[in-house]
């Protein structure tokens, strides 16, 4: 198998000794340096496990939601300090903090993943602890997945790429499937391998992992539509499809209504919500928040830009053009998206949304344009979303590709899609900081470059991205 030495390092350093972080709140997480001997004790080890996800930048509850949308113009830096706005600028090398941050968070939570699996397989479970040991289990499972389909995303190219050769030597990223030393020196997978991987992981979450919700947490219904996503950049549209399909027809959540919009997104728990992560005042990415990023009191490098705030203002009766508002510092004022408007106030606390259920019926209706058969054809997933969303909507008839991906970036802007969708599809996005104003989908600044300090340290056996 193959694995990093940060991922060894990262495993040593997380449970031979008491990080700071997870002090912060041990009445919820287990501490990494004390051992999971029962099924309570796995129970505060998978909550420290989720609390890693959200807890400083390059994670789900910072840089992660807005990275994709900053590729293109729809969303870009108002303001630069430097912290998120490298990415709009293409200017992310192998030597920038951000690249390191995303690998280095990552890592580090897989390899908290692997060790809590680890300690977890010595448990004596009684028959009355069974199915909740199984369903954290399952819920190990499905982050591990998680996380190798998101570095995936940002450190190799997509499947459907036309210039991803997915058998190709070191084309994937590092697997981090088991506890290891941190003297090991890992090297890459191919994509096809990686990929594989993800899908194997989520198929052993699905078996045991519970179907009832649980804000916070991963559940059957976030495997299934994870497993969705993950086959639709694989190309395998008709599986893409049929995960959809089941989610969409059984699961017990369902579409925002239009007149609830634009109040849901501070809430916890919406009825959309098959995925979120819970960000709280112990842990938060803080001044990196994605909500810090999004508006004009914080960083304000991500904004919206005017070219999609005509976009938006030119669809009537759309309610999802009133999530840009314009707001002012007194001196000067911009258009700001409105998904991260912080809890009571406070930038830093926004769950961020993973997967919502609108998502799952744009990967059906795409999926069933790419020619996968199902109960319903592609129009009728378009004309359910929009028919939530569109004052006065009437039913079309059908639906192009060209089609679902506006409707993607209506439905998605700010949840981190946008480059991904149309490169994936083998298609340009326009920048405006980029020489030439457009970056195709065989531009090798479509991934991000491996932290040289990896590089260094892995003595040969980590091969760099193309280019960098």
């Amino acid at each position: 198998m193959r694995y990093i030495n940060m991922l060894g390092l990262m495993a040593s350093l997380l449970f031979a000794s008491c990080e700071s972080f997870l002090d912060r709140n041990p009445s919820t997480s287990l501490p990494s340096n004390e051992a999971v001997t029962t099924v309570k004790d796995l129970n505060f080890a998978v909550n420290g496990v989720y609390s890693l996800m959200t807890d400083t930048r390059g994670t789900y509850a910072g840089d992660f939601p807005i990275f994709a949308d900053l590729r293109g113009n729809d969303l870009t830096p108002w303001d630069n300090y430097g912290q998120i706005s490298p990415v709009a600028f293409y200017t992310v090398d192998k030597n920038n903090t951000i690249a390191l941050e995303f690998y280095s968070q990552f890592y580090t939570g897989l390899a908290r993943v692997n060790k809590v699996l680890a300690q977890a397989a010595e448990i004596e479970v009684s028959s009355s602890d069974e199915a909740t040991y199984n369903n954290l289990i399952g819920e190990l499972y499905a982050v591990r997945a998680l996380y190798h389909f998101d570095l995936a995303r940002l450190f190799a190219k997509i499947p459907t790429n036309s210039s991803a050769d997915i058998n190709a030597a070191n084309s994937g990223i590092v697997l981090s499937d088991r506890v290891f030393e941190s003297s090991y020196l890992g090297s890459r997978s191919t994509l096809k391998e990686t990929y594989d991987f993800i899908l194997s992981d989520l198929a052993e979450a699905a078996k045991v992992i519970k179907t009832t919700k649980n804000t916070g947490h991963l559940n059957y219904w976030a495997v299934k539509a994870l497993e969705a996503r993950v086959n639709l950049y694989y190309g395998k549209n008709q599986a893409a499809l049929t995960a959809a399909e089941e989610v969409i027809k059984d699961c017990p959540y369902a579409l925002y209504e239009r007149n609830d919009y634009t109040s849901v997104w501070e809430k916890e728990g919406t009825s959309e919500s098959i995925l979120e992560i819970l960000v709280t005042d112990i842990y938060s990415a803080q001044r990196n928040s994605v909500g810090y990023y999004t508006h004009i009191e914080g960083y304000a490098e991500c904004a919206a830009g005017d070219a999609f705030v005509a976009f938006l203002a030119s669809r009537d009766g759309d309610v999802r053009g009133q999530l840009i508002e314009e707001e002012s510092d007194g001196t000067y004022s911009g258009m700001f998206i409105q998904k991260y408007p912080g809890r009571n106030g406070n930038l830093y606390l926004n769950n961020p949304k993973l997967i919502r259920l609108s998502e799952v019926y744009l990967i059906a209706a795409e999926a069933a344009v790419k020619g996968a058969s199902g109960t319903h054809d592609a129009a009728y997933y378009m004309n359910a979303l929009r028919a939530k969303r569109i004052e006065g909507y009437v039913d079309v008839a059908g639906v192009t590709l060209a089609d679902v991906l506006t409707e993607r970036r209506l439905e998605l802007f700010g949840e981190g899609h946008y480059a991904w969708d149309y490169w994936r599809n083998n298609m340009a996005i326009v920048n405006d900081y980029i020489k030439g104003g457009v970056v195709a989908p065989d531009n090798y600044m479509t991934i991000l470059p491996i932290p040289q300090t990896e590089i260094e340290v892995s003595k040969g056996s980590l091969v760099q991205n193309p280019q960098y």
